[in-house]
């Protein structure tokens, strides 16, 4: 949950969301849609993990309850609301999710929900990229105005704010509560991608692939089901009213990411962090294979942990990222409050860890030109660009004002790669990329405004040519090339007539022949070269008209 309280868990779904909203701003293409499944995936696990959490944790309180009631009947009871509460929320999105596979799909209803309650794998479904399903069943026609009435996501939004009141209310006196639950269930109009103030239902569900509804569905149950668990905790601990004293206050600083890109927003939260310097506690994590009984009073570990050195309270963790993919972390904290028995909690955390892949994109085509400055982004998914230095074979790789400016060699092939630094000041060489090289295609000759594919000339259009001129047709660069010579030939009286200019311009002694052009008539013109900006001369092949 986004406060100063939240659990890494919550920061690591917010994170997801983050994600998936700005991929929804993206062209849907294959990678993004199977991303989509990857992070709904990962956020109907959360679901699993929590739910299973939440089980054990109300069992926990029903028997405290059971033996004491009058310490902790009262808060039973409230929470006992708020497990009907969320476990109706959570299945009523699933409905939700499941209406609209089925839509899509044309499944029967027993192949998209499964015999224990789960809704179907989101990779099985082949319309993921469908827009009308969400679109019909949560909004309608109209963006501006959702309609309303069962399962459309006006309905949901009120579901959604009443367990937001619900769960403030079970807690009134509790501030933190209800600002935390505020800002996780926050409905209210924002700027979509285009800068148009929307509404909450429209943003999320209008006109969305069935793959990114289905995940932003996912994660609203993994919301509901933090909240849930948020509140019922604190109704416990205010039962308990354990006390604890501290002598050292530290600020901390818990970025939702330390890798922002252009155009992007920094965001962190900054807090102070209470310990006592005096009475450490244990931390303990799992090694592999072992995991923490949460249903054992107190959590325990089962199997092989190792203990984590201390720097005066606090642990320190240090994992080697071996492999990409998502890693879990799991634990126990072993501390004595001062006064009373020693207590264990368990603990649960992940993060994503990601391939480093060099990206390299000529800014304006697929192949590098001889020649031409080719302008050229170099990027490391995960690096800043202070950190990255590329380098070039077959040509000269320079800083430009914006990028980097690749001139090729005389090879067939240039290979772009880059070294990345890594925070710790190690180096990584990144593997480089292929690119083909071309020479700069010939521009086309034009004389009075006629190419190649014109065949007839008029003889006012010929008494008014300035000369011949080269232009590039379809072409990325801006280049100019200039005529350097060509020559005239037509047949005057049965004698063919041939004239050379030097340069572009048609000259005195060529007017001069196209004042005695006749209809019938053909004009050739002929040898035309032309200056690159690279310093070559191109021969530009012929023209040839009849004069109409």
């Amino acid at each position: 949950m986004a406060s100063g309280k939240q659990t890494p868990r919550q920061k690591m779904i917010n994170m997801m969301y983050l994600v998936l909203t700005a991929l929804l701003a993206m062209n849907v293409s294959k990678e993004i849609l199977d991303s989509f499944i990857t992070v709904n995936n990962g956020l109907e696990n959360t679901k699993l993990s929590l739910n299973d959490k939440m089980t054990a944790q109300y069992a926990s309180f029903e028997a405290y309850a059971k033996e004491n009631s009058a310490k902790y009947g009262a808060a039973w009871n409230e929470a006992k609301k708020i497990k009907t509460a969320g476990a109706d929320l959570v299945a009523y999105i699933d409905s939700i999710k499941a209406k609209a596979i089925i839509t899509a799909e044309g499944w029967p209803r027993d192949s998209v929900v499964l015999g224990d309650g789960r809704i179907v794998d989101l990779a099985k479904v082949t319309k993921k990229d469908s827009h009308d399903e969400l679109t019909n069943l949560l909004i309608g026609d109209e963006p501006a105005k959702p309609k309303d009435g069962p399962y459309s996501a006006v309905e949901l939004r009120t579901k959604l704010e009443a367990f937001r009141e619900m769960v403030k209310n079970s807690r009134k006196g509790d501030k933190d509560l209800a600002e935390m639950m505020d800002r996780v269930f926050n409905f209210a109009n924002r700027k979509d991608a285009s800068g148009t103030d929307n509404n909450w239902e429209s943003i999320n569900f209008y006109h969305v692939p069935l793959a990114a509804g289905i995940t932003i569905l996912s994660k609203l149950q993994a919301d509901v089901r933090n909240a849930e668990g948020e509140v019922v905790k604190r109704m416990m601990d205010a039962v308990e009213g354990q006390s604890f004293k501290f002598n050292k206050l530290t600020a901390i600083v818990k970025p939702q990411s330390s890798y922002v890109t252009v155009g992007a927003k920094y965001s962190a939260e900054i807090f102070l962090g209470a310990y006592d310097d005096q009475n450490a506690p244990e931390v303990w994590i799992c090694k592999p294979g072992a995991r923490v009984d949460t249903t054992a009073k107190p959590p325990k570990i089962i199997g092989d942990s190792e203990k984590l050195p201390m720097n005066g309270a606090k642990a320190v963790l240090e994992q080697v990222a071996s492999g990409a993919g998502l890693r879990q972390v799991s634990g126990i904290i072993k501390y004595k409050p001062v006064g009373g028995d020693e207590q264990i909690e368990a603990f649960f955390t992940e993060y994503e860890v990601a391939q480093p892949n060099l990206v390299v994109s000529p800014t304006k085509m697929n192949v590098f030109y001889r020649g031409v400055d080719n302008p050229v982004s170099v990027s490391v998914s995960g690096y800043s660009d202070k950190d990255i230095q590329p380098t070039a074979t077959n040509g000269a790789l320079t800083k430009g004002a914006e990028g980097w400016i690749m001139r090729p060699g005389k090879d067939a092939e240039a290979v772009i790669s880059a070294t990345v630094t890594n925070p710790d000041g190690t180096k990584k060489q990144m593997t480089g990329m292929k690119f083909r090289v071309k020479n700069v295609p010939n521009p086309s000759p034009y004389f009075a405004g006629k190419s190649v594919n014109d065949e007839n000339i008029k003889k006012a259009e010929l008494t008014a040519a300035a000369g011949v001129i080269a232009k590039m047709e379809n072409f990325e660069f801006d280049l100019k090339f200039e005529v350097v010579s060509f020559k005239v030939t037509m047949i005057v009286g049965g004698v063919p007539l041939e004239k050379e200019a030097k340069g572009p311009a048609v000259s005195s002694d060529m007017k001069e022949m196209f004042q005695k052009a006749k209809p019938g008539q053909k004009i050739y013109i002929e040898g035309i070269k032309a200056k690159g900006p690279d310093g070559t001369v191109r021969n530009l092949g012929s023209l040839s008209f009849k004069v109409v």
